[in-house]
């Protein structure tokens, strides 16, 4: 026997299983969503199988297909069968959130009057993560492992550039999310900020974070006490009382409950002449001030190189770097995001034609193929969570 084919095996050593790529940031999700839709833009179903090649030669997704099984369920889609073939279908709550989005945006004339809004982070160590070295001391960073302090931040912007005054930045105190450490209180004085420094009427274009979203006169549910239920009901005169079971109370609720609920933030932003529109799920490019982060942060990295690296350090960097974000920069991207708004619209126009019609089935697609199912069939619905 050669000693090549010789396996040495060690019994009771624990291997280290390999995670799955299930890591990606916002842009990458909507670059995927894309990709899908490309499929039905062309007339073809995708299939986990034909999603996991292409969106490799696209250079957008390297992981396994149980990996991406599970990106695709957390951004809003799900497995589906349709004339007995495993495809991947878009959630219909998320499109039709879209839907409702791009038709209040696609009709604004006026691109000047829309203000951009988002939360975001910078942490004590964030430097560029790559340069040019040979590995000696004379050309490593001198940045310590480890992220550092955190930085909270939230800003606004126009196309003229950043809202003046609106700029908040505080130390975290945690090691979690940073949406953890952001309550409605604290957020709702910084919107009141910046409703205060907008001269004229205004869109307010924000996502659905918990802290943005708490509702005015919320209608209860199953986790509600029945005096609770009772009592909602009978401020909005609908007869109810403790002899009726709590299954029947809620039934009253959903029907007398509005359509739409109404958000606090909305409602103090509406008196004060001014329209909130809320960004669908999983869709961040369709905030400008994500592109404008990005320049911040780039900003930031690039200046981080020396000692101390601490929080006040960079809340230091962060306020240099909005001031080299200029009124040009504003503008181009919100011309991006207005551009992209625009061919959303049309391409859901057109997916809508095609879905009127019988799709085309690549023929190379085996209506048989296993191989699809056990990654596809835990796909299913999750209640979106932002």
């Amino acid at each position: 026997m050669e000693a090549e084919d010789i396996l040495l095996s060690t019994p009771n050593k624990k291997r280290k299983r390999v995670s799955p790529v299930t890591e990606i940031d916002d842009f990458d999700a909507a670059a995927i969503r894309n990709h899908i839709y490309a499929y039905y833009a062309h007339g073809e179903y995708p299939t986990l199988k034909k999603l996991a090649i292409s969106l490799k030669d696209s250079g957008l997704f390297e992981g396994s297909p149980p990996s991406l099984s599970k990106i695709l369920k957390e951004i809003g889609f799900a497995y589906k069968k349709n004339y007995k073939r495993k495809i991947i279908m878009e959630r219909t709550d998320i499109a039709l959130a879209r839907i409702d989005f791009l038709r209040k945006v696609k009709d604004i004339t006026d691109w000047d009057k829309v203000v951009f809004l988002d939360e975001t982070w910078l942490n004590a160590n964030h430097t560029v993560s790559r340069s040019w070295t040979d590995d000696k001391a004379e050309s490593t960073t001198k940045v310590p492992e480890g992220k550092g302090q955190r930085l909270i931040i939230s800003h606004a912007g126009t196309s003229s550039g950043f809202v003046p005054n609106c700029l908040l930045a505080f130390k975290s105190v945690k090691t979690t999310e940073y949406h953890e450490e952001m309550d409605f209180n604290k957020f709702k004085e910084w919107f009141l900020t910046l409703l205060n420094n907008l001269s004229e009427p205004h869109f307010i274009v924000m996502d659905n974070a918990p802290y943005h979203s708490v509702q005015k006169d919320k209608a209860p549910t199953t986790s509600n006490r029945k005096n609770e239920i009772i009592t909602w009901l009978q401020n909005k005169g609908v007869e109810a009382n403790n002899s009726m079971l709590k299954k029947e109370l809620l039934r009253l609720v959903s029907i007398h409950k509005p359509r739409t609920p109404k958000y606090i933030l909305g409602e103090i932003a509406k008196e004060m002449g001014h329209t909130v529109i809320r960004l669908p799920p999983y869709h961040c490019h369709y905030n400008a001030i994500e592109l404008i982060w990005a320049q911040v942060k780039g900003y930031a990295a690039r200046h981080n190189v020396a000692p101390p690296f601490t929080a006040n350090k960079m809340l230091t960097l962060l306020h240099e770097a909005c001031v080299h974000v200029k009124a040009d920069d504003w503008k181009k991207v919100v011309e991006k995001t207005k551009n992209v708004i625009k061919k959303d619209w049309e391409r859901d126009l057109q997916f809508d034609n095609i879905c009127d019609q019988e799709l085309i089935i690549n023929l190379q697609d085996c209506s048989s193929d296993e191989s699809d199912f056990d990654f596809d069939v835990d796909l299913g619905c999750t209640p979106f969570n932002n």
